[in-house]
């Protein structure tokens, strides 16, 4: 799924094209970006065992020097995110099911010198 969206939020966003990173960004990494976290993983379970349905958390955090700029790209983010719901996303075509944002906030990085606009969502395919 990490891949898909990394696929789909490139085209969708241009400006991220290269610019979205798992866990960590390198310190030379031109801004703004994304660096995303996967937080919980859910399969789904029946009483005939494990099916190929899933639920995923991610984390993204859009990290911008200028405020208005993070909360621009936030924004995309997010419409980008709220439209997944029935679409079938990245070269391997995985169908969405449902996007859910469990929450949004914001911060500023003191060590980092950036703006961190956070989006915790969860992503069910």
């Amino acid at each position: 799924m990490e891949k898909e969206l990394r696929y789909e939020l490139e085209k969708a966003i241009p400006e991220l094209a290269g610019n979205i990173y798992p866990t960590n960004a390198p310190e030379a990494s031109k801004r703004p970006y994304i660096v995303y976290t996967r937080v919980t993983t859910q399969r789904t379970k029946t009483l005939e065992g494990y099916t190929s349905k899933q639920a995923l958390s991610y984390m993204f955090s859009i990290m911008a020097t200028k405020y208005a700029d993070m909360k621009a790209l936030a924004e995309q983010v997010e419409a980008f995110l709220i439209a997944l719901p029935g679409k079938d996303i990245g070269k391997d075509e995985i169908h969405v099911e449902d996007v859910k944002i469990n929450n949004i906030s914001e911060t500023y990085e003191f060590e980092l010198k950036v703006n961190r606009g956070i989006l915790d969502f969860t992503i069910y395919f």
